[in-house]
């Protein structure tokens, strides 16, 4: 009888992160499973009778289990990446080049100008998104006018939430004065919409971004930025929010394909299934309770289509307060220096309705949540859920834990949850954050895994892309050295090791999905799985976890290389000016010109990609069918 192939990977050195076998040096591989890991002598007994591979392609380099991200947005990605990127950070091109940071009015422009000059097509759109004006000053209508007087040019802000576009791009989107009306969040001389104003821009827009020759586009590059994060599973945890149909039809033709090396593993959005099982189109406010028992029926129904890349499992997705790139999570006494307040994006009674009808069925429960105050909302629903229906290993997780409490930590060990926290935000917010909103104490204490991991929870970091890089080890770098822009080192308390880190991003990110018996670890059994790197992080130390270049991803056996090794967008970096510290540039309005402003309550979609993509799902729900 013919026996399958055995295929041995050998390697400089191999870091399992499995705490019985730490390294190794070949792993051998059978089809699509980890068969042995060891040396090459330690292969003998399965060599026996079968063809062997040796392959030494990766003989000099340093292996790691897959990377996972527990916490991402296919779907944004696929609606963005297409745009030209010029923003005030570098961001990573799907080509594995770096877009430069436009840091200046001067250098946004030259860049501006540099990707106009390479898109010839003057009736096709120009759509750039990343445009800051606190950063970049003012390029408004008459500006983009004097600039692009014969070509559709629109902005996007890097809230995600802003437009600004030339005379051209609004009469092809039929924007004038009488479809835009007196909208107050619409400045029609200045073509800036925002807010709820950015909902006429969306609903236009959307036939174009839902082709599939930008759709299925930007989903690729999404899905190339993820293999260069040396990402092997990632989940999109907001799977249904616009569609269970276009998304799963798009994932196959675009993740489902011989020689993409990613894993797409759905939690669903429990409240975008349960408001269109009762065909409800429009989100209604935090106080309104979906019927979320026809959303769980709905959800047992597409669960049963997974494939081999497109996985689903039984959990779903939920939500407590708003965003902290906003500064509206819900805080408890000081609260906000300015005296502002946050809103909550599922009322505490909704979310604790939520939770019990989900935990009553069996189903894992994620929840977004940003400060401390909204974290009081989750433990109340989830000890009311334990108490009336005791589970044991429910793995019930917290999302982007912003700012939360030593007791509460506790608290969540004590119910049984863990965490999958955003780490980006102690790069990215906590210098702006000391002098905007929180204050210098709190404002150090983002984002406290250090804490969390003591007091008995496991902790894992995720980009929730577009908000933060896909670069896995870009996150553990963030988490252990809590350095932030201008190169502060924050709260030292709360950094962790160099295994913590790592573990973040491999094992502990693959228990928060309930995968830890698949993925996460290099053991015999699981998937063969790996992130090939050119460097060993525990030769360069955890100071330079955003330097370690990645080689490629092996895939369930196959080895797939980058074209060139990359590491992360701030690899070499020393410290950045905080944005918020610049002032506003020459010709910006200081009164929008915040890099993180205070909310408004007119405002319908804080700077926050799940807002974002529920502010599309309602559009697409009324929007005409793509054009060709």
């Amino acid at each position: 009888m013919t026996r399958e192939t055995l295929r041995i990977f050998t390697a400089r050195r191999i870091h399992t992160m499995d705490e019985s076998l730490p390294l190794a040096t070949a792993v051998g591989v059978i089809d699509d499973r980890i068969v042995a890991v060891g040396d090459l002598a330690s292969m003998a007994p399965w060599r026996e009778g079968r063809e062997v591979v040796v392959d030494e392609s990766l003989a000099d380099k340093v292996l790691l289990p897959g990377f996972i991200d527990n916490h991402l947005h296919p779907f944004l990605g696929a609606l963005l990446t297409p745009m030209e990127i010029i923003a005030p950070e570098a961001w990573r091109r799907a080509d594995g080049s770096v877009a430069p940071a436009a840091d200046t009015p001067a250098r946004y422009l030259e860049l501006l100008k540099a990707r106009l000059a390479r898109c010839p097509d003057h009736d096709d759109w120009f759509i750039s998104f990343g445009y800051q004006p606190s950063v970049h000053g003012r390029l408004f209508r008459a500006e983009l006018d004097a600039l692009c007087p014969d070509r559709p040019v629109i902005l996007w802000q890097r809230s995600f939430h802003e437009t600004y576009m030339n005379t051209r791009a609004l009469d092809k989107l039929g924007l004038d004065a009488g479809a835009v009306g007196s909208h107050p969040q619409v400045q029609l001389a200045d073509g800036h919409f925002f807010e709820t104003g950015n909902k006429l821009v969306l609903a236009r827009l959307l036939p174009t971004f839902l082709r599939p020759e930008w759709y299925h586009r930007g989903l690729n590059m999404t899905a190339d930025l993820a293999q260069q994060g040396g990402i092997t599973t990632a989940a999109d945890m907001l799977f249904g929010a616009l569609d269970p149909e276009f998304e799963l039809d798009a994932l196959e033709r675009c993740v489902e394909q011989p020689g993409r090396p990613l894993r797409i593993v759905n939690i669903a959005d429990a409240r975008g299934f349960s408001n269109r099982a009762v065909g409800k189109k429009i989100m209604g406010p935090p106080t309104e309770c979906p019927e979320f028992a026809l959303g769980l029926a709905a959800i047992e129904k597409v669960r049963e289509r997974g494939s081999r890349r497109v996985r689903f499992i039984k959990a779903a997705k939920f939500y407590a307060d708003g965003a902290m790139f906003s500064q509206l999570m819900q805080m408890n006494p000081p609260g906000y220096i300015d005296g502002h307040q946050g809103e909550w994006l599922m009322s505490p009674d909704v979310l604790a309705e939520g939770v019990r009808v989900f935990w009553d069925a069996g189903y894992q429960i994620h929840v977004h949540v940003n400060g401390d105050a909204g974290m009081d909302a989750v433990l109340a629903a989830l000890a009311a859920a334990q108490e009336r229906k005791p589970r044991f290993d429910h793995r019930f997780a917290v999302h982007h834990v912003g700012f939360h409490s030593n007791a509460q930590s506790r608290r969540l060990a004590a119910l049984g949850a863990h965490a999958s926290v955003n780490a980006y935000y102690i790069h990215a917010l906590a210098d702006d954050y000391a002098t905007l909103g929180l204050g210098p104490e709190r404002a150090a204490q983002l984002v406290r895994a250090g804490s969390m991991l003591r007091h008995g929870l496991r902790v894992s970091f995720h980009s929730d892309f577009m908000m933060a890089p896909m670069e896995p080890l870009l996150l553990a770098w963030c988490a252990a050295t809590r350095t932030t822009r201008s190169g502060r080192r924050i709260s030292p308390e709360e950094c962790l090791t160099l295994q913590q880190a790592l573990r973040g991003i491999t094992i502990d990110a693959a228990f928060a999905l309930h995968m830890d018996d698949e993925i996460g670890s290099i053991v015999a059994g699981k998937k063969a799985d790996f992130t090939v790197l050119e460097d060993d992080p525990f030769e360069l130390g955890v100071d330079r976890l955003k330097d370690v270049r990645i080689a490629g991803t092996v895939f369930e056996g196959q080895w797939h290389p980058l074209a060139a090794p990359c590491a992360s967008v701030l690899a070499g970096a020393g410290a950045e000016p905080a944005l918020a510290r610049r002032g506003c540039a020459k010709g910006a309005r200081r009164r929008r010109g915040l890099a993180y402003r205070p909310w408004r309550r007119a405002c319908c979609v804080p700077g926050d990609p799940c807002a974002f993509l529920r502010q599309i799902s309602e559009l697409a729900g009324a929007a005409a069918a793509p054009t060709p």
